[in-house]
């Protein structure tokens, strides 16, 4: 959550959950939400840096989520999120681990 005060800007919630594909736990982000006057100004990108952070210190192979805004997956696209499945309106990414641990803000896992 983020807060201006006592007033929340804006959140994140992701939910852990087995996957079979992936081969344990992978993490799936199911709301994002960032005040209209606050955006484009860092808080969506740190929000979403520390869900990932915190998915992958408690387990997870892999993050995920879906979306059908332009601005939304221009967003989760600069933080390494990749489109995994289709072209349809609503846009499936998922995070590329590799290029997260490469970036200055991703935990080192080792």
């Amino acid at each position: 959550m983020a807060e201006v005060g006592s007033k929340v800007i804006g959140f994140i919630h992701f939910v852990m959950h087995e996957d079979v594909v992936d081969g344990g736990p992978n993490a799936f982000i199911t709301a994002f939400y960032v005040s209209p006057t606050h955006r484009g100004k860092g808080v969506g990108s740190r929000l979403l840096q520390a869900a990932v952070a915190d998915s992958l210190s408690r387990g997870a192979v892999g993050v995920e989520t879906s979306t059908i805004h332009r601005s939304a997956k221009n967003l989760y696209e600069r933080c390494h999120f990749k489109q995994a499945k289709g072209d349809m309106a609503e846009v499936f990414l998922e995070l590329d681990l590799d290029e997260y641990r490469a970036e200055s803000w991703g935990p080192s896992l080792d």
